[in-house]
């Protein structure tokens, strides 16, 4: 499940469930992509509620990263569950990302 709102002009995006090949990839690209065409540069994915993540979800999460990079923006990753972090880890993309424990401080960075 993928839920997104604006929080003080940041697209903040809450996935829920395994982040897999299929439906939940597609709407979180869709989601992305559609924040960048309303001018939405600045990204949060809550991720506390996943319960697992794939190559498809990994991929998702760098090519969103690239995409709003590219319009001067940046993605922002929230509540890594540890199976995510260590996921995220061993693949060597966790590095890539700016990591917090909770959305308002994540929205709050961007400030």
């Amino acid at each position: 499940m993928v839920q997104s709102a604006n929080k003080s002009g940041v697209n903040v995006i809450a996935l829920q469930g395994p982040v897999r090949a299929g439906i939940s990839v597609d709407t979180l690209r869709s989601k992305v992509e559609q924040g960048i065409r309303e001018g939405q540069s600045r990204v949060v994915v809550d991720m506390s509620k996943v319960t697992s993540l794939d190559s498809s979800g990994i991929g998702v999460l760098v090519r969103s990263l690239t995409q709003v990079k590219q319009q001067g923006g940046t993605l922002k990753l929230v509540g890594l569950p540890h199976v995510v972090e260590q996921t995220l880890k061993i693949t060597g993309v966790l590095r890539l990302f700016e990591v917090f424990p909770e959305v308002n401080a994540a929205v709050s960075s961007f400030v």
